[in-house]
Formats: structure tokens, C-alpha cells, sequence
């Protein structure tokens, strides 16, 4: 197969990491790092993010979730890396069969948190979204507990609770929802759809 950027990135995306060698010879350092990352070469990925580290946010934020994953914490990582790169990285490190790598960074939720208040939420959604439905009920409602204001940890709370066959406990979410934010259209549907 004939490489070029996009359908490379489309194969990377895919979980082959085979491509790192078009990454490595054009030149694509923080993609080539990612699958040496989601290889488990955790020392060579860490080398080749520290090359463009200085220049590229998304570099450094793979380091520092690297660290996350090696109990070596040296920087914190900004409101902004959490917010922008937490859920896609869980979401592609699922892909590439991480467990143990996912475990380690959700179980540094705390930590995540004090950076950026939507980490547990950012964490419950992803896992939703990958069918972990009890360890997304875990992270929603420490999401809730925690800034009980957001009126799209209820709504995502009602789809887990839906899913899980707890309709009662959804309708309660929905309403807490549309409390604090009365025309979120998603909500308003879905109560209408569950209640009638």
C-alpha cells in the first residue's frame, strides 16, 4: 500500500501502528511518538515528544501523561491538555488495548480534577461511550458530586442510568438537568421520550 499523511493517519487512527515507519521517515515526529506510545515503548515514546515538546502543546501533554501512567509526575499538565487531549487519549488507548496504561490515568482522577473540574466527567463520557457503563457511573457521579452544576453530567448520567434500566433514577438526572439549564433540547427530548 502506497502511504501518504492521511491515509496514514487514517491507519494509525485505525490502531495499526505499522505506519510509524512513514511517520519516522517524513518526518512526523508526534505521530510517529503516539505509536510508540500505544506500542508500549513508553522511553522512546517519551524521547521522540521531548524533540518538539517546546513547540507542540499536544507533545507535551503526552509526556506528562506518560509520567501520569509512570507514578512520575514532574509537571502538571494545563487546564486547557486535560480539557482538549484526556478523552481522545483514554479513547485511542482503548483502541490500542492499554488497560493497564487506562487504569492508571483514571485512577489519577483526583489529581486530574484539581486541574480541570470536568475531568471526571471527561472520564465517565469516554467510558460511556466505550460501553464501561459502571465505571462511567462511578466517574458521572463524582462529576455531580463535585460541580453539581453541570447540566451535562445529569444528562450524561441519564443515559447511563437509562442504559443500565434504571429509568427512575433517569428521569431524576433529567430533571436536575433541565433545573439548572431549562432549554437543553437533548434533555427536554428525552424526558419526553421516557415519560410518555
Amino acid at each position: 500500500m502506497t502511504l501518504d499523511y492521511l491515509t496514514a493517519k487514517k491507519e494509525f487512527l485505525n490502531g495499526n501502528y505499522q505506519v510509524e515507519k512513514f511517520f519516522k521517515s517524513n518526518n512526523f515526529t508526534l505521530e510517529y511518538a503516539y505509536c510508540q506510545f500505544f506500542k508500549g515503548d513508553l522511553s522512546n515514546a517519551i524521547k521522540e515528544f521531548q524533540k518538539i515538546s517546546d513547540t507542540d502543546i499536544r507533545a507535551d501533554w503526552a509526556i506528562k501523561l506518560i509520567d501520569i501512567i509512570n507514578h512520575n509526575i514532574k509537571s502538571f499538565p494545563s487546564y486547557l491538555q486535560v480539557r482538549n487531549f484526556l478523552e481522545v487519549d483514554i479513547n485511542l488507548l482503548l483502541l490500542a488495548k492499554k488497560p493497564e496504561y487506562i487504569e492508571e490515568i483514571i485512577n489519577s482522577s483526583d489529581f486530574l480534577y484539581s486541574i480541570n473540574n470536568e475531568a471526571y466527567k471527561l472520564i465517565g463520557r469516554t467510558m460511556f461511550n466505550n460501553e464501561f457503563l459502571d465505571i462511567a457511573l462511578f466517574y458521572l457521579l463524582k462529576a455531580k458530586n463535585n460541580f453539581f452544576k453541570d447540566p451535562e453530567t445529569h444528562f450524561l448520567l441519564a443515559t447511563c442510568y437509562l442504559q443500565k434500566g434504571t429509568n427512575d433514577l433517569a428521569i431524576k438526572s433529567l430533571k436536575n438537568c433541565l433545573d439548572i439549564l431549562p432549554n437543553y433540547l437533548p434533555a427536554q427530548k428525552l424526558l419526553k421520550k421516557i415519560s410518555a
